[in-house]
């Protein structure tokens, strides 16, 4: 895996985004020497992420911006496999917690649809989605804005509208 990641690229990093991968360098850490990717994210150029060139978990979550073809492919697809409501407030908090700490884009983006329709829903009978689901929403739109705005070189608050034009 860390041979296909080239410093200068842009790559998602799990929860923390699209990143530049801008350099790849050895630290000592006592006795120790370690390679590692240092990734900058791109909504917050001060912090740097190191990423351990031995550790495949931590790079099992580095993986490559999907292109404008992919994007609009993964759109197309996105409601021909809706996610039913979990109910039970725990079962769905773990599986929240799978969706948006993985790099599968298809499911988050099923994930944001569910959200949607239960948002809908809900404000039909007059009512708002439970603050840990509209967070959830927000996070989820969060990862996909980014990297969207990023490969189709469109403002993040144009990522919206992209997408619902093509759901």
């Amino acid at each position: 895996m860390s041979q296909s990641i080239a410093v200068g690229s842009y790559v998602l990093y799990g929860k923390t985004g699209v990143c530049l991968v801008q350099e790849k360098k050895t630290i000592a850490m006592g006795k120790e020497k370690n390679q590692y990717f240092v990734l900058c994210p791109v909504s917050d150029g001060r912090s740097s992420v190191f990423v351990p060139c031995d550790n495949e978990a931590l790079l099992s979550k580095i993986s490559p911006l999907l292109t404008r073809e992919e994007i609009d492919l993964l759109l197309s697809d996105a409601d021909s496999e809706r996610l039913q409501w979990i109910d039970d407030r725990s079962a769905r908090i773990a599986f929240y917690r799978t969706v948006t700490t993985g790099n599968d884009r298809r499911m988050l983006i099923r994930l944001i649809c569910c959200l949607f329709r239960k948002k809908e829903e809900r404000q039909a009978l007059g009512k708002r989605l439970s603050s840990m689901d509209d967070a959830t929403l927000q996070e989820c739109m969060r990862l996909i804005d980014e990297e969207f705005s990023m490969v189709l070189s469109i403002p993040r608050k144009e990522v919206v509208n992209y997408i619902l034009q093509r759901l």
